[in-house]
């Protein structure tokens, strides 16, 4: 296992951190998605096609450098997440979608500014695309 601390990365370093550690570890060849997801630890994600025409993420914890892939395989599509969450709880905006682990299971975490100036943040169960978590009006 390599040890990697990407806690204090600038963000810049830890997506090319992410993405070299996402083709070693997971295959990632063509990335197309970097996420930082902090919730009770930090991690990065990435996402991309292997060189098999995969697609799949890997998801890294910041601190200590583990990692768990994940295949997109049976599991909604990242859009499908957004437009869940969008129609859900109609906010003026969606800021960002980040995945990461809650509870140990892969989650995605949709952030989104309220007509009312406030901020909410939905955590969306990987595999079946429930909300799991709602943080709203903050």
């Amino acid at each position: 296992m390599t040890y990697i601390n990407l806690s204090f990365a600038p963000y810049s370093s830890a997506k090319s951190q992410s993405n070299s550690i996402a083709k070693d570890n997971a295959g990632i060849v063509d990335p197309d998605y970097f996420g930082d997801y902090t919730r009770e630890d930090r991690y990065y994600s990435v996402g991309g096609l292997t060189s098999k025409k995969q697609y799949r993420y890997i998801i890294i914890n910041a601190k200590s450098g583990k990692t768990q892939t994940v295949n997109k395989d049976n599991a909604p599509l990242r859009q499908s997440v957004v437009d869940g969450v969008a129609e859900r709880y109609n906010p003026k905006k969606i800021l960002h979608i980040n995945l990461g682990l809650y509870k140990k299971k892969p989650t995605w975490e949709v952030a989104f500014k309220n007509k009312n100036g406030t901020i909410g943040y939905d955590l969306v169960d990987f595999k079946s695309g429930k909300s799991r978590q709602l943080i709203n009006n903050i």
